[in-house]
């Protein structure tokens, strides 16, 4: 398996957010962005909007990821990003976002080319009445080369529409959102590798979501590079096995954040 990429330092969460062009609904306040869950979301009053991210400091950076929310999915048909050392963007270099609408999420990495305090987020729903942004990440981005065994590699999804059924055999449905849960094993682990994903679990827990990218390459499947990757939890303690003489296995099991 290719690359397994965890976007895990979002500076998005301790940013100062403000509306370059378009307005806020009050009801939808753009602070929504910055809270874990994905149904608490921001929306605006127009279908194209621009988002200053004043990150306070000039800091590299590689990486970008949206997801829309687990009810009404990605709220917009376009994103571009641009990076700059002021409010001014006057000949900045566009970044477009690579989306998938099917499979809720949308992300960009790149060769960081320099550190820029400023981001403007250009974005599109073109057709709506509105966009509506759920969770994103602006940060670096943390690889561990061997990825997941595909041996061991288990994807699912889950429906938590709810479903009685009374005495005459009659279904009463309450339909609710679908989630997604991963795991596997990242095997031989080496001393380096080890300290990468015991930190992150330190600063993540079982409480804290983190970016996860499980085929960025897309090789395991159609559309693999969404399809396998999101917004997620770690849903167990990390255990670790010897593997050999100081390499070590260890196996993950994620949850969708909702």
């Amino acid at each position: 398996m290719s690359n397994l990429t965890f976007l895990s330092d979002n500076r998005v969460l301790e940013a100062s957010l403000s509306m370059i062009t378009g307005t806020a609904n009050a009801q939808f306040p753009l602070t929504n962005i910055q809270h874990d869950f994905t149904t608490k979301v921001f929306r605006s009053n127009e279908d194209t909007i621009e988002i200053l991210v004043d990150l306070k400091q000039s800091v590299a950076i590689d990486s970008f990821a949206i997801v829309g929310s687990s009810v009404s999915g990605l709220g917009f048909g376009d994103v571009s990003l641009y990076g700059s050392l002021s409010t001014n963007f006057t000949g900045a270099t566009e970044i477009s976002v690579d989306i998938n609408a099917e499979h809720n999420f949308g992300f960009k990495l790149w060769n960081a080319g320099g550190s820029f305090r400023y981001w403007k987020l250009v974005i599109n729903n073109t057709g709506g009445n509105y966009v509506e942004l759920s969770n994103l990440y602006l940060g670096v981005r943390t690889e561990i080369s061997n990825g997941i065994d595909l041996n061991t590699f288990k994807y699912s999804q889950q429906d938590n529409t709810k479903i009685t059924t009374n005495a005459y055999g009659q279904r009463f449905i309450d339909t609710y959102n679908k989630s997604k849960s991963m795991s596997g094993q990242i095997k031989f682990l080496n001393k380096q590798e080890f300290d990468t994903i015991n930190s992150l679990y330190i600063q993540h827990g079982k409480s804290i979501p983190i970016w996860v990218i499980v085929d960025p390459d897309g090789v395991m499947a159609s559309d693999g590079e969404y399809l396998f990757s999101g917004y997620f939890y770690f849903s167990k303690d990390l255990s670790y096995v010897s593997s050999g003489p100081f390499l070590y296995n260890v196996e993950l099991i994620l949850s969708e954040a909702t």
